[in-house]
């Protein structure tokens, strides 16, 4: 439960040194630079490099991309697993001077790429002018056809099915003095009737007219040859299309074996982006640079005797201020969970790193909520085997997955003090397949069955629900009484532990508690009533130092409205029986599984049919309470527990570094 403790530095040097030091300060990964508040030179060489460095980004992961399209290489979770490539500094600079091939590779990519959809797409509009032109395929004329000097041709299509008797009569009633015409109808089907209609020019106004009424439209597609001419040509427009376009394909599989090269450009313009946006916090003068920041205290040490060993530059170590960033550090068991901190928020000015604690109730409260040890068994060998197999995964996967190692062995341990491992899998298939009595039990709780005392277990998850509140509490009676806040200690903690004991006190031995429970705690009559006084005084506490600072009447008032509180406490522990619902829903929906599965019979096909829906069903439940239970473990530490006494609000500690690159790591110096 520690925040890393830092130091403030300032480094002054000659400006010609200024991009080397960066460097250096970014492969080291522990200086926080924070922009400094004179005014600065205008610097456009630099916003120049830094645009040429983000375009660099894009076209590498642009080109990337194509092959990924043409080449795919392995991206599922295993090989998301494997982490980032290990480089030295040296290895990394020595790649760097390779990188203008790289984006050259990059452009041709880019470039090629746009020709096979070009190609593409030619090959698309050649397959459709063909289709096209296949209702005048048997037409003997080229389609832009349009008559003689004395005759008028009307090559084109009447939407529907029309016969030749049909259309002579639709000619002969609108247009009765047009007499002499040819009409020839080509192949057609129930959409279109293709047509080739030839009149003399003094009738082809009115020709014109009906056919246009009647929807007549021409080819999408003119040409002065045949169709069957055109057909030939676009088949061979599309065929020289589609084989240039698979040329250029096989040109990127050949180019995919060079995809190291634009990984390692992505990273490099990556670095060089980031060092170039921190220039624009430094200070400069003409011929020096400032750099201020803060380091981690254990570390300021080594960091400035080596800058000033291998720089002409001057570091000055002073104190941290207030709004220093925050860096969590903690032990073995409770780092994993600091990313559930962060998430809701670093503790800010004057709170404390509340990880460990927090960690000892998030892995007891999602141990009780999923409480299967076959499901925590699994999480803890599949995070164990990754753990294990993947040693250079991304450090935010490894919290991730240790901290649900932790989570499955809290699951694992609850499981067998409830005695469910898989529900009642192992009864079941005993006495399904092995012939064992049904009365005979073969897994058995270690504590107690939930199914059969659902409300010693409720009972149960509002004490631990007090426990995890009256801690939070105590963490902020434990802050104040640290600032020397002793009114807002008796008026916010004190009275509350006082008032909540002494009802507690009063609910144990009543018949409520033991409608509930099925037993009342037989408290003696003297600690009953000293509970009742307790209580009293605790309420007399919050009533006149919940708002101490206000004038009597209002603090008065406002230190009943704080009393009427109370019903958010009882809400507060109402919502531990959450543990209660994810974990019974967790085994009574295993052991429905099992039942079902136990239906299908001990023959071959029953035994095949059992293993499908064993494995099937437990997947989905599984799947299921686990993300319930991460949920609303999560839900308990940010509402209920963090609720009562953290505020949050600090800046997080966030070096120069090279830990925002995809593919490499350079290794720290």
């Amino acid at each position: 439960m520690a925040i890393v403790p830092m130091q403030k530095m300032l480094i002054c040097g000659a400006r010609e040194e200024e991009s080397s030091v960066m460097k250096a300060l970014q492969r080291q990964g522990s200086f926080h630079l924070i922009p400094l508040k004179e005014e600065q030179l205008d610097a456009p060489e630099i916003r120049e490099t830094l645009t040429r460095a983000e375009k660099r980004i894009q076209t590498a992961e642009q080109a990337l991309k194509v092959l990924q399209q043409y080449e795919p290489e392995e991206t599922g979770l295993l090989a998301s697993l494997a982490g980032a490539e290990e480089l030295s500094p040296e290895d990394w600079q020595a790649r760097s001077g390779n990188t203008e091939a790289a984006v050259a590779l990059a452009e041709e990519i880019i470039a090629k790429d746009r020709q096979i959809n070009e190609a593409n797409a030619r090959a698309a509009r050649a397959q459709v002018q063909a289709e096209g032109l296949i209702p005048w395929k048997k037409l003997g004329l080229p389609l832009d056809f349009t008559g003689t000097e004395s005759t008028r041709a009307f090559i084109g299509a009447l939407p529907g099915a029309w016969t030749e008797e049909s259309i002579r009569t639709l000619l002969a009633e609108n247009c009765p003095q047009m007499e002499a015409y040819s009409l020839e109808l080509l192949a057609g089907d129930a959409s279109q009737t293709p047509l080739v209609l030839v009149c003399l020019n003094e009738d082809a106004a009115g020709a014109e007219d009906i056919l246009r009424k009647k929807g007549f439209a021409r080819p999408l597609i003119s040409s002065d040859k045949t169709p069957e001419d055109a057909i030939s040509d676009v088949k061979f427009e599309r065929a020289s299309a589609i084989t240039e376009a698979e040329e250029l394909k096989a040109w990127m599989k050949t180019a995919a074996a060079r995809r190291k090269e634009l990984e390692f450009l992505c990273d490099d313009a990556t670095l060089e982006a980031e060092r170039l946006a921190s220039f624009q916090k430094a200070g400069e003068s003409r011929s020096a640079f400032f750099l201020e920041g803060y380091v981690p205290q254990a570390k300021a040490a080594a960091l400035q005797k080596k800058l000033e060993d291998k720089y002409t530059v001057n570091v000055i170590v002073s104190e941290a201020e207030e709004d220093a960033p925050v860096l969590l550090q903690n032990n073995r068991l409770s780092a994993p969970t600091e990313s559930v901190v962060e998430s809701y928020g670093l503790p800010g000015k004057g709170e404390i790193d509340p990880t460990t604690i927090m960690s000892f109730f998030y892995y007891v409260l999602f141990g009780m909520m999923l409480s299967d040890a076959g499901y925590g068994l699994l999480m803890v060998i599949g995070c164990a085997v990754a753990l294990k197999k993947f040693p250079k995964m991304a450090q935010s996967t490894k919290k991730m997955l240790t901290m649900f190692f932790w989570c499955g062995l809290s699951t694992t341990v609850w499981g067998f003090l409830f005695g469910s491992f898989f529900g009642d899998a192992i009864d079941v298939i005993a006495h399904t397949f092995f012939g064992v009595p049904a009365e005979k039990q073969i897994l058995k709780a270690l504590w107690f069955t939930p199914l059969n005392e659902p409300m010693r277990l409720l009972i149960f998850c509002f004490a631990i629900g007090l426990i995890h509140l009256f801690v939070g509490l105590g963490i902020k009676g434990h802050l104040l009484i640290r600032e020397k806040r002793w009114k807002d200690f008796l008026g916010s903690v004190l009275g509350w532990f006082m008032l909540l004991f002494g009802l507690l006190m009063l609910l144990l031995p009543s018949d409520i508690y033991a409608s509930i429970a099925s037993a009342a705690v037989p408290i003696p009559l003297w600690l009953q009533t000293a509970g009742k006084y307790i209580a009293l005084a605790g309420a007399v506490l919050v009533l006149l130092f919940a708002a101490w600072e206000k004038k009597i009447g209002l603090r008065l008032a406002m230190g009943a409205y704080e009393l009427y509180g109370v019903t958010g406490w009882l809400s507060d522990v109402l919502s531990y029986s959450r543990l209660l619902a994810l974990g019974l829903a967790t085994g009574v929906i295993a052991s429905v599984i099992n039942t079902m599965a136990a239906m299908m019979g001990n023959g071959v096909l029953g035994t095949i049919l059992f293993i499908i829906i064993f494995l099937i069903g437990h997947a989905l439940n599984m799947a299921i309470n686990l993300l319930g239970a991460y949920v609303h473990t999560n839900r308990l530490q940010f509402v209920e527990f963090f609720g009562k006494f953290y505020e949050a609000g600090g800046e997080a500690f966030e070096p120069l570094g090279t830990g925002n690159t995809k593919y490499y790591h350079m290794e720290e110096n």
